[in-house]
């Protein structure tokens, strides 16, 4: 946490997660601050301790991120363990399940040492031994590499927890980090175990190069909070609620890890979202303010069985592509999403008879078929 704005967002959040009935136990995956800073903390502490943001009796366990070791003028770990009372990685028992939760001990992917991979191992091994067929929920900051949206390899990803994970099957780990919206389908995978990315309760980001070739922050980026709650069902099926948390609002459907918990009943895994978006019949891109060399496209948005990830947006000279911009479709503000999308482009040739083309896009890659605006030609 930073500033009044990160202590308001994160208080809102969680009175609305816990609006929802009972939760035995809240588990806050890391960037407890923004810098590692003792005045960061004391806000931390200011706002979990308040019984109208997490009601007395709830256990609330932390686990350091890379932005709690930004601090170079003290030892980050000692300070998170004086100020929390919590130590870096923690094993508990709630309601006959195992939860493991792990601090790397440095600000990259690969500061799970040794005393964090042994603990993680042995944790594991008890936990399978004690609850056999049960699932295990593991949580730290860095998502597993290549597993869930945002641990592609160049981004968010680690790879040194990933050869103990794999043995168990049972296995659900949560983490944070890249601050990717939970509403793109993609935010759970099941490999040789169950991860799931939690979003964020700051603001959200999406994977460069999806909607802009540098920035990582979509519009609407910083109205977005999420958190997830987790159920295990009485026939061991564990059910995850996606929580938009900054409207209150849950994002459908429900994910659901299937028991018996082996991997045979993986449903989130190899080839998803084969169907691609679709706009409405008879609808076409509508094109106005043509002059000074520049146009302004707005058009509606199409509908796809999970979520429209973005658009491909082109200007046309006969069939040659001469200008074209991404857009996101900002699903991730739920229903505040628009119902349609404008775009502005500029330095257009004069007088040449131009047409617009739209393309969506899902979060598979799947394209829609295009649609195409009527000509038209922008004045100087």
């Amino acid at each position: 946490m930073g500033g009044l704005l990160s202590t308001i967002k994160v208080s809102h959040a969680l009175k609305n997660i816990f609006g929802k009935g009972r939760i035995d136990a809240l588990f806050v995956v890391g960037d407890l601050t923004d810098g590692g800073k003792v005045h960061e903390y004391n806000s931390l502490l200011k706002v979990f301790s308040d019984k109208a943001n997490v009601p007395a009796g709830v256990a609330v366990y932390f686990m350091m991120g890379n932005h709690d070791h930004y601090n170079k003028h003290v030892n980050t770990a000692k300070l998170y363990k004086e100020k929390l009372k919590q130590p870096l990685n923690q094993y508990a028992e709630i309601k006959g399940h195992a939860f493991i939760t792990l601090s790397p001990t440095g600000s990259g992917g690969n500061d799970y040492k040794n005393d964090a991979k042994k603990f993680l191992s042995e944790k594991l091994e008890f936990a399978a031994k004690k609850f056999p067929g049960a699932p295990i929920f593991v949580f730290f900051h860095h998502p597993p590499l290549e597993t869930c949206y945002g641990s592609e390899k160049g981004h968010w990803g680690t790879a040194v927890l990933t050869p103990i994970l794999e043995r168990y099957p049972q296995v659900v780990t949560f983490s944070g980090h890249s601050h990717f919206p939970i509403g793109d389908p993609r935010s759970i995978h099941q490999g040789k175990f169950t991860a799931v990315n939690d979003g964020s309760t700051t603001y959200t980001e999406v994977l460069r190069g999806e909607v802009h070739e540098k920035s990582i922050h979509p519009e609407g980026f910083d109205n977005v909070t999420e958190g997830l709650i987790v159920n295990v069902l009485g026939n061991g099926n564990v059910e995850i609620e996606r929580w938009d948390t900054f409207r209150d609002e849950e994002i459908l459907p429900r994910w659901l890890v299937e028991a018996p918990h082996d991997g045979s009943r993986f449903t989130y895994k190899g080839e998803r979202g084969k169907l691609a978006p679709a706009f409405a019949g008879g609808i076409k891109p509508v094109v106005s303010d043509t002059k000074e060399g520049a146009c302004v496209v707005t058009f509606p948005q199409a509908k796809d069985n999970e979520v429209v990830h973005h658009y491909l947006i082109e200007i046309l000279d006969g069939e040659k592509v001469i200008k074209s911009v991404r857009k996101c479709s900002q699903f991730y503000l739920n229903s505040w999403m628009p119902a349609e999308l404008y775009v502005v482009f500029s330095k257009l040739p004069v007088g040449k008879k131009l047409t617009a083309r739209v393309t969506a896009i899902d979060s598979y890659k799947n394209k829609s078929s295009a649609i195409r605006s009527e000509s038209f030609s922008v004045t100087a």
